[in-house]
């Protein structure tokens, strides 16, 4: 498999690396409609309305929706306004919903009689111009041509720590997308359910003293409680103060959980005062950006964490992992942790952080597991 994986930046030096054909690719003339009306498919609209496409509205389930805000209609599913695009038209699920949610959704717009739906990884953007939408959902700030030049032994040597064909096959997959922009021919995702569990991975898990890094409003200690996890002590990073509460007041009522500390921080490689974006859209999504309205207080690990002895580490910080797992490196030294770590907010975090952790401690061994599509929710373990 190292093989494929150098063809592929060999075809990209030499310009022959093209898009395969999508799953679906033809959307001129096409009278359009956006199922989700929230900030991807505001995204998405302004994205295929900048390459003149025809869309005709959204359709989203939420009655109480603003519809002043959009300069489309926006219907309810069984609006009968709708009845005269169910045979030709186009349905594009305008949000990262899960497999299941997907499927679900399928079926009910087919029950009401739309013959054309398709999810946003089923749709090869490739043929418009869609890298402003594509800079929405990752970092854009990589330069490309770095992967000719400084950055293709990083790839190679990243791709060889990986323990498995699986693991090897998503990270060719996940590159691949990104220098061809069709992000249409990743395998089917894992179950999000199953993020930062990785049941299929055969290692004993402990996360007796659990680091969240980004712990947005207890979504991940909650999947985790609810699977029967172990779970005696927590310490959660969220710089959001009105999510900390939120996990407060998750953590109090279920009684589990002997000990905690919520810190309403960022994480970084060391103390300081950071802009961050915010979104009411996508509040999951907020962000350290030195463009942002906002400022928080970021710490490192390694200096708030002393003498504990953390047994697994979660991150999810938008892009900031990097920096992070730099004021994280004595911790790794010392107590050698369970790591989890997202490595899609930005295409080069997919090697540089396995070769960071491996720098660390190179008794590691190195897994990657994909929970939504496009390659999004992408996780590198290391056990």
């Amino acid at each position: 498999m190292l093989s494929e994986l150098v063809r592929l930046l060999d075809d990209f030096e030499k310009g022959n690396l093209d898009d395969e054909k999508g799953k679906f690719v033809e959307l001129e003339g096409k009278s359009i409609l956006l199922y989700g009306a929230g900030n991807i498919g505001k995204r998405l609209y302004q994205n295929l309305k900048n390459n003149k496409l025809n869309i005709v509205g959204f359709i989203d389930r939420n009655e109480n929706l603003d519809k002043s805000a959009y300069e489309v209609e926006v219907y309810l599913p069984q609006s009968e306004k709708l009845n005269k695009y169910k045979e030709n038209g186009i349905v594009i699920l305008s949000a990262l919903f899960s497999l299941n949610t997907v499927k679900e959704i399928k079926s009910s717009l087919h029950l009401l009689g739309f013959k054309n739906v398709f999810a946003l990884h089923e749709i090869n953007f490739s043929k418009i111009n869609s890298v402003a939408f594509y800079e929405h959902l990752f970092d854009g700030s990589y330069n490309k041509l770095d992967l000719i030049g400084k950055d293709r032994q990083k790839i190679i040597d990243a791709f060889q720590l990986l323990e498995g064909p699986k693991d090897q096959k998503l990270y060719i997959d996940y590159i691949k997308a990104h220098l061809t922009m069709d992000f249409t021919q990743f395998d089917d995702p894992e179950d999000i359910t199953g993020q930062y569990l990785a049941k299929d991975i055969e290692y004993n898990k402990d996360y007796s003293t659990f680091i969240d890094c980004g712990g947005f409003d207890g979504d991940t200690i909650k999947n985790l409680v609810e699977h029967n996890v172990n779970i005696k002590n927590v310490i959660v990073f969220e710089p959001q103060n009105e999510l900390c509460k939120k996990i407060k007041n998750y953590i109090d009522n279920i009684k589990i959980i002997e000990s905690s500390v919520i810190f309403p921080c960022g994480v970084h490689s060391e103390f300081a005062k950071l802009r961050f974006s915010t979104s009411s859209d996508a509040p999951s999504a907020c962000k350290i950006d030195s463009g942002g309205n906002d400022m928080i207080q970021c710490v490192a690990i390694d200096d708030v964490l002393k003498n504990i002895r953390p047994t697994f580490i979660k991150m999810d910080i938008e892009g900031a992992e990097l920096n992070a797992l730099k004021g994280c490196k004595n911790t790794i030294v010392k107590y050698r942790p369970q790591l989890a770590i997202c490595v899609y907010h930005s295409l080069s975090d997919i090697w540089n952080i396995p070769l960071l952790i491996h720098s660390y401690y190179s008794g590691y061994k190195f897994y990657l597991r994909s929970y939504n599509f496009m390659g999004l929710e992408t996780v590198l373990y290391a056990f």
